[in-house]
């Protein structure tokens, strides 16, 4: 049975996984449409391309979660396979709270460049307010620390075993 503190964390699972798909599909569309328009409607072309860099910019923050959630980052163990599996379970550990530590420094500074972003009134060629792109860091790297806090409680789980 799933506890509460689960599945109050298991919330962003699907959502996560559906904005990431729907920026994909927006990218795509987007680049289709501004590629038609170069030959169609020069004028207009660049107005689509916007759009998906904003799409491919909240995919990508977004994936970083996502991998942290998948156990897919990027690691090097060659060397750490080596230790003894009591020095290994500490630096587990230590990798997700080093993970933290360092989003939540990535998520001050996006509260500041939005916090300047939005005072200056910053839009881009479409005149969609930038300070929405901005906030991809901010939402991509909360998510993170929510599947940190996840992968701790799995890694004490399943140590108690």
């Amino acid at each position: 049975m799933e506890t509460a503190k689960n599945k109050w964390l298991g919330i962003f699972d699907e959502a996560e996984e559906n904005v990431i798909a729907a920026g994909i599909i927006l990218m795509v569309l987007m680049e289709t449409v501004n590629t038609i328009f170069k030959f169609a409607y020069p004028s207009a072309a660049g107005l689509p391309e916007e759009l998906a860099n904003f799409a491919y910019t909240w995919v990508a923050f977004l994936c970083a979660s996502f991998c942290t959630k998948r156990s897919a980052n990027i690691i090097v163990d060659a060397l750490t396979n080596l230790y003894p599996k009591a020095l290994r379970n500490v630096l587990e550990y230590e990798q997700y709270v080093l993970d933290i530590a360092m989003s939540l420094m990535i998520i001050y500074g996006g509260f500041q460049f939005v916090g300047k972003t939005i005072a200056e009134g910053g839009t881009g060629k479409t005149g969609f307010p930038l300070w929405i792109v901005y906030l991809a860091p901010i939402v991509g790297f909360g998510v993170n620390i929510i599947r940190d806090i996840q992968k701790i409680m799995e890694v004490k789980a399943s140590r108690a075993k």
